[in-house]
C-alpha cells in the first residue's frame, strides 16, 4: 500500500506529458496534487475519467499553442516546411544512384550536391541571410553540374525547376515566427532512408525496386505521422501535401521534356500525365482538406483547458 500513491504518481506524470512543456512547468504541481488526494486508498492507476481528461487536456494544450500564431504566420511555416522536404526528397533520391556508379570525386560531389540539403535544413536557424548563405552556391552547382553535363531539354527543365524551388526557399525563410524543432526530422527522413537503404545493399548496385520501397515505406511513415498530427496541428500535413503535389508536378515537367514514348506530337502523353497528377491530388485531397481547414479557419480565444474536479 505504500508503493501504490508513488505508481499513481509516476502513472499521473506519465499521462500529463499530453501538455506542452511550459503548460507543465506552471500547473503540474497542483494536477498532480489533486489527483493524488482525490483517490482512494491503494489506487495505483488513475481513473479512467481522469486519465482521459489529462489527455484531452493536453490535446486542447497543444493545439491552442500552435494555433496562436497569425494565419499567415503559419501559412508561411506550412509552406516552408513543404519546401524544405521537397528539396530535402529531391536531393536525396538521386544519392543512391549516384554513389553506385564510378565518378571521379568533383563529379560525385556535383551529382550529391550537399548543399542543397542544407540548404533545405537551414531554415531552422531563423534567417533569410543565412539560408540564402546555403541556396545561392547550392543553385551556382547545379547549374555548374547541369550545363557542363549533356546539355537537353530534361536538364534545363530540372535546373530551372531546381532554381524556383531555392528561390521560394529563400524567400519564406526569416520572419518572427521560427519552424518548430519538432519538425526537424521531417525533411532528414529521406536522406536518412537513403543512406540506411545503401547500407542494406550491402555493396550491391541499389535495384529500382529498392529505391522506390525507401521512397515508398517512407512516405507512408511521413503520411501516418501527419495525419495523426492533425489532431494537434495541421501544419505538417498541409506541408506534406504541398511536398506530394511539387514533387508530381516536378515529375510531370521532366518526363515532358523526354520524347513521346509512344507517338511523338499526340496528346496521348500529354494527358498521361495529366491522370498522374490528378491520381496524386485525389490521394492527397482527402489530407490537404482538413489540414487547410483547420490552418486557415479564424482562431478563437481559449483559455487553459480545467481540469474536471475528480
Amino acid at each position: 500500500m505504500s508503493q501504490a500513491p508513488g505508481k499513481l504518481e509516476r502513472r499521473a506524470r506519465a499521462l500529463l506529458r499530453a501538455y506542452p512543456a511550459e503548460y507543465r512547468h506552471g500547473r503540474a504541481e497542483e494536477i498532480i496534487g489533486t489527483l493524488l488526494e482525490a483517490a482512494p486508498p491503494g489506487r495505483s492507476f488513475p481513473a479512467a475519467r481522469e486519465a482521459w481528461s489529462l489527455i484531452a487536456g493536453g490535446r486542447h494544450a497543444r493545439a491552442d499553442r500552435n494555433r496562436r500564431p497569425s494565419v499567415s504566420a503559419n501559412l508561411r511555416l506550412a509552406l516552408l516546411l513543404g519546401v524544405s522536404v521537397y528539396v530535402s526528397f529531391s536531393t536525396a533520391a538521386p544519392w543512391i544512384w549516384a554513389i553506385s556508379y564510378p565518378r571521379d570525386g568533383w563529379r560525385l560531389l556535383l551529382d550529391m550536391n550537399p548543399l542543397a540539403l542544407a540548404a533545405a535544413l537551414a531554415p531552422w536557424l531563423g534567417s533569410r541571410a543565412a539560408t540564402a548563405a546555403l541556396a545561392v552556391p547550392a543553385g551556382v552547382v547545379a547549374a555548374y553540374g547541369d550545363l557542363t553535363g549533356i546539355r537537353n531539354t530534361v536538364e534545363i527543365i530540372t535546373l530551372a525547376e531546381f532554381l524556383i524551388v531555392m528561390a521560394a526557399l529563400v524567400a519564406l525563410s526569416g520572419g518572427p515566427v521560427r519552424l518548430p524543432r519538432s519538425w526537424l526530422w521531417l525533411p532528414c527522413a529521406f536522406p536518412v532512408a537513403v543512406a540506411a537503404g545503401r547500407l542494406l545493399s550491402a555493396g550491391r548496385v541499389p535495384t529500382p525496386s529498392l529505391v522506390a520501397g525507401m521512397v515508398l515505406g517512407t512516405l507512408s511513415l511521413l503520411a501516418v505521422v501527419v495525419v495523426c498530427w492533425l489532431v494537434t496541428d495541421a501544419r505538417p500535413a498541409f506541408a506534406l501535401c504541398i511536398a506530394a503535389l511539387l514533387e508530381a508536378v516536378g515529375t510531370i515537367l521532366v518526363d515532358l521534356g523526354f520524347d513521346n514514348p509512344l507517338v511523338p506530337g499526340e496528346r496521348g502523353f500529354f494527358l498521361s500525365q495529366l491522370e498522374f497528377f490528378l491520381w496524386v491530388f485525389a490521394i492527397v485531397l482527402p489530407v490537404w482538406l482538413p489540414a487547410a481547414w483547420l490552418l486557415l479557419r479564424r482562431r478563437k480565444t481559449l483559455g487553459p483547458h480545467p481540469f474536471p474536479e475528480p
